[in-house]
């Protein structure tokens, strides 16, 4: 589209991508992809697929879907809407994105309601990046499951502009869709 379409609207479409087209830009590195995650882990391993057993899990989910090829070829980052102990996990219960342990291309960031985190270590382990306004980094560590790499001074994110904020409220969502996920 030319323009921002409002979540849960149409827009006029003023081009398209062949299925071709779009495959080369995914097995290319073209994109920068952001992906949900059910679990993950201190080196961005992912499960968006089962929790539990992969014999007899205890939930099933979405499946792998493109998570794999995603995380191989092209930059990464997530967006974790509820930073807890069930989702940051020692161990994820089954690989559907691979990690910077396993070849990952490039897992930039995983932003949640609570911080900004990254992999900016040496060994790729997710690091505290920063901590959202109002909220303590002892927070943040009482809930995820596995020893984040925290450094001495980690600032606070920064808040949107007033021009981000009136692109997010009244061109992107108008209809205040964002707060089902993360209420403001």
């Amino acid at each position: 589209t030319a323009e921002p379409v409002p979540i849960g609207a149409s827009g006029e479409v003023e081009g398209w991508l062949p299925f071709r087209d779009h495959l080369w830009l995914v097995l290319n590195g073209r994109r920068h992809v952001v992906l949900g995650a059910s679990q993950i882990d201190r080196y961005g391993n992912s499960n968006i697929s089962c929790i539990g057993d992969w014999e007899k899990p205890k939930s099933q989910l979405l499946g792998a879907r493109g998570a794999p090829g995603n995380t191989r070829v092209n930059t990464t980052s997530y967006w974790i809407p509820k930073h807890s102990t069930r989702v940051f996990t020692d161990k994820v219960d089954f690989v559907s994105g691979i990690g910077w342990d396993r070849g990952a291309y490039d897992i930039r960031a995983v932003v949640t309601n609570l911080a900004v985190l990254d992999f900016a270590t040496p060994d790729r382990r997710m690091r505290l990046r920063s901590v959202h306004p109002g909220v303590s980094v002892d927070e943040i560590v009482a809930n995820t499951g596995f020893e984040l790499v925290i450094p001495g001074d980690v600032p606070e994110t920064r808040v949107p502009t007033d021009e981000e904020l009136r692109l997010i409220r009244d061109v992107l969502d108008p209809r205040g869709l964002r707060d089902r996920e993360v209420p403001a």
